[in-house]
């Protein structure tokens, strides 16, 4: 079988990366990487074999399927130009800034045949994945995702760029809708918030808490999650741990115990999922309608966040 021809769209960090597996994946062809700075892509291109361009329209003919890790406010311009021209999608998220936008490329998807999956990068984490076949009954979720100062994703606030994973696992572990959200939010150093914090209440009546910073010396990612029997199950997103907890015939919580996880890249994982899913006509683990989901609760997040300035001291 002749190898998946894959282009990315977009080489800064999370695209060097995204080229970087390709090029290692056996069944992937790195074809060719876009950037509008043109000797950043002719140095990833140069690194891993690859053509490079400047404009995205220069793949279309060449390329099963690509990769758009741009800013997302040319997520929905770079998928329709891809999809339109029969080409499979894997759409870095959020899927766009826009719902109307994110719909109309699920709708485009469907109509083509195609495959449109959207790169929620943690539930192809190994602890997500084992998470999600262990969880019986949820009544509580806590998550945290805590980042150092930085340059990127500056274009929207940290409950789009970090908080949005949570959105997506907390969806896909729940299968239900969030009925009531409270949340608010610290802007220290970009026009958006980079410290956030979100409650949810589930129509179950389960709830959720969210805290998310990107102004933090500690690198932190971790879930909690309490179900109806009392049994907690904690990961650890960046070691891949999955420990659980539960109610020990005295009445008191037993020690945590390790469940065993084979460690993996994630990144790996999913584009090695959207490969296959393109070839054999699969609905991919993190479909177009997964990341509008997302999209649309992080919309009503920021609808109800109230932001207030860091006051300078």
């Amino acid at each position: 079988m002749s190898p998946f021809r894959m282009g990315v769209v977009g080489v800064g960090s999370m695209g060097y990366n995204h080229a970087r597996v390709c090029a290692e994946l056996p069944e992937v062809e790195l074809v060719a990487v876009v950037d509008s700075n043109e000797n950043v892509a002719q140095s990833v291109a140069e690194k891993f074999s690859a053509q490079y361009y400047t404009n995205p329209q220069e793949l279309l003919g060449r390329v099963d399927g690509v990769a758009i890790v741009t800013p997302t406010a040319f997520h929905y311009d770079s998928s329709k130009l891809f999809m339109e021209n029969g080409v499979h999608v894997l759409v870095e998220k959020p899927i766009t800034i826009a719902a109307p936008e994110a719909k109309e490329l699920v709708e485009i998807a469907k109509a083509k045949n195609l495959v449109l999956q959207v790169g929620h990068l943690e539930r192809f984490n190994p602890a997500i994945v084992k998470l999600r076949e262990m969880v019986r009954c949820p009544i509580m979720l806590e998550a945290h995702r805590l980042s150092a100062m930085t340059n990127r994703n500056l274009d929207v606030g940290i409950s789009w760029d970090l908080m949005i994973h949570d959105y997506d696992i907390m969806l896909n572990l729940m299968q239900e809708e969030v009925v009531d959200i409270c949340a608010q939010g610290t802007s220290v150093y970009s026009d958006y918030e980079d410290i956030a914090s979100v409650q949810l209440r589930f129509q179950s009546g389960a709830i959720a808490h969210l805290v998310a910073s990107r102004n933090s010396a500690e690198r932190s990612r971790g879930l909690k999650v309490t179900e109806r029997d009392g049994r907690v199950l904690l990961v650890d997103f960046i070691e891949q741990t999955l420990q659980v907890s539960t109610i020990g015939q005295d009445g008191r919580p037993t020690p945590f115990e390790n469940i065993p996880i084979a460690k993996a890249e994630p990144l790996k994982e999913e584009l090695a999922h959207f490969a296959y899913c393109a070839t054999e006509h699969q609905t991919p683990l993190v479909s177009g309608t997964d990341g509008l989901r997302a999209l649309e609760l992080a919309i009503r997040v920021r609808a109800k966040m109230n932001i207030v300035k860091l006051n300078a001291r």
